[in-house]
């Protein structure tokens, strides 16, 4: 997905050359240009994009002005000013701009903005999406953190969900489908609409009816689970087998 782009500058022929020189950049699209901050804010507070390149001298209200409008916003843009004078960039710095460009535009210089923007998103991602590495079972009426690596299946039996370990079998406290959006690690591969398996557990495979499988798994009970056919391709192609 790309990153979407606004461009204020009260020159028109800045905000084309801008525009033509992020256009290099395969991940950033620019959804509007405008000469003025008023119709500029009125279009970033609905639309939201995630970075704006801002003039500081504008005339009515100013860039400055404008950008600490956009820093009460809930989920305020990047922003990157734009100026002919250097020593604007002090005061730049004391609103939420994360940086300044100074004319002549160039795309050295627009290609150090977006560096530092990436930075910043790929941190504040990391920073909101820890790594979950373990889930929450039942057992005697108590909750028990289970890494998730220790997992070895999960399974739906009369509508409800459990987690099979190697030492044990625990009531699940999330759905299946909810086991098969968190955990994303390539070790992990829904194989039945009953089954979700750890890849690292399997110790035997049988071939079954019509092209399927039965897996040994590694569990308390070695358990067989049924591959389904219309997921047998997904199996191969996680093992390697043709």
């Amino acid at each position: 997905m790309k990153t979407k782009a606004v461009i204020v500058d009260d020159e028109q022929p800045i905000c084309d050359e801008i525009e033509y020189l992020l256009s290099q950049h395969s991940d950033v699209e620019v959804c509007a240009k405008f000469t003025n901050c008023v119709n500029a804010l009125i279009y970033i507070l609905e639309k939201k994009p995630e970075i704006v390149f801002l003039d500081v001298s504008m005339p009515g209200m100013s860039g400055l002005e404008m950008a600490q409008k956009l820093n009460g916003m809930s989920r305020s843009p990047y922003i990157v000013f734009i100026t002919a004078y250097p020593e604007h960039a002090v005061e730049a710095f004391d609103t939420p701009a994360i940086g300044y460009v100074t004319k002549p535009v160039t795309g050295e210089k627009l290609r150090k903005a977006l560096a530092k923007i990436r930075n910043l998103s790929a941190k504040t991602a990391t920073e909101k999406s820890p790594q979950i590495t373990k889930v929450c079972v039942l057992a005697n009426g108590k909750i028990i953190p289970v890494n998730k690596k220790d997992i070895v299946f999960i399974y739906v039996k009369d509508k409800d969900v459990y987690v099979r370990t190697r030492t044990g079998e625990f009531s699940a406290m999330l759905t299946l489908q909810e086991f098969d959006n968190l955990l994303t690690e390539p070790n992990f591969l829904r194989i039945h609409r009953q089954y979700i398996i750890n890849l690292d557990e399997i110790l035997e495979i049988t071939p079954w009816f019509h092209g399927s499988y039965l897996l040994r798994m590694n569990d308390c009970n070695k358990q067989e689970v049924p591959v389904s056919r219309n997921r047998v391709k997904h199996l191969k192609t996680a093992l390697g087998l043709k």
